[in-house]
């Protein structure tokens, strides 16, 4: 999660529809071709500036215990999450393929399409890892409850992105002049982009919950992203409910949002019990050294 958001942002809202004329030669004979194509802006901030900035802020809003310093985790914390993204090759070859673009036509849903299906294909060692976290601690289950949830209102809201990209493409690629073709790209700008800032906020609030957690449950900078035990006892309860219930909200905001666009999200909660139940089925048959994954 650390730069989905980000990733979808520069790929589907920070981009410029261009209009290109090109000279061919064909059969001796010179013709110039138009073509509507899109083209990436370059970010305003590079992924470590904008990783560490997020993590400035994640630690301006919640406690540190006095025996860390919070430079000191926005460093690791960056570092961390730069080398993540450093060793997700196919993240980077989409990103990269994105950038050059601009003399391709139609990448939108082709970009769409690989963020959905890289998520889907990890989805369930995500819940499996946060599964694994929740036995070794004492939290109460709502508290894993809250990242199923986060996981699948993340991809519902990947799924009503394809549609939307989906809908504005085609129509643009049959626009009658250049004009009508940048309208339907803004208008799918439009579309996306309260969707994706109410999806950032539930990413934030929800980094901001599990790191406090994380942090108060650790002792030493080395354990900070996977201490070996987590106890409810060592946390103000008070401080996390209050972002447990800030997360809870946005995460129904969100939900409300994604069923203007699709009517299935509201049946989803209805297989939450179901989800969690079936992933803890499978977490009692693991080998006890398999529970110990970072996510």
């Amino acid at each position: 999660m650390d730069y989905r958001d980000s990733a979808l942002r520069f790929g589907l809202v920070d981009i410029n529809p261009i209009e290109v004329t090109e000279t061919i030669k064909r059969f001796g004979l010179k013709f110039q071709r138009v073509s509507r194509r899109i083209e990436p802006l370059e970010p305003s901030q590079s992924f470590a500036d904008w990783v560490t900035f997020k993590n400035e802020t994640i630690f301006a809003k919640i406690d540190v215990p006095n025996w860390f310093e919070a430079e000191k985790l926005v460093e690791l914390y960056s570092q961390a999450s730069i080398e993540r993204y450093e060793k997700d090759t196919e993240m980077k070859e989409a990103i990269e393929k994105l950038r050059k673009s601009a003399r391709i036509e139609g990448p939108l849903l082709s970009f769409t399409i690989f963020m959905k299906n890289s998520f889907e294909s990890k989805r369930e060692e995500y819940l499996e890892i946060e599964a694994s976290r929740f036995l070794t601690s004492n939290f109460p289950l709502s508290f894993y409850n809250k990242f199923v949830i986060l996981d699948n209102t993340y991809y519902d809201f990947l799924k009503v992105l394809e549609d939307i990209v989906r809908r504005h493409e085609f129509l643009g690629r049959y626009a009658r002049n250049f004009k009508q073709y940048s309208k339907h790209i803004d208008r799918m700008k439009r579309a996306i982009r309260p969707l994706l800032n109410q999806m950032e906020i539930c990413f934030f609030l929800s980094a901001c919950m599990k790191k406090y957690v994380m942090i108060w449950n650790s002792k030493s900078y080395e354990k900070i992203e996977n201490p070996e035990f987590l106890d409810i006892r060592n946390i103000d309860y008070s401080r996390f409910e209050q972002l447990n219930n800030e997360l809870s909200m946005e995460l129904t905001e969100t939900r409300g949002l994604l069923l203007k666009y699709d009517p299935n999200v509201l049946y989803k909660k209805l297989d939450l019990e179901n989800e969690t139940a079936r992933m803890f089925g499978k977490l009692v048959m693991f080998p006890s050294d398999s529970l110990a994954i970072e996510r």
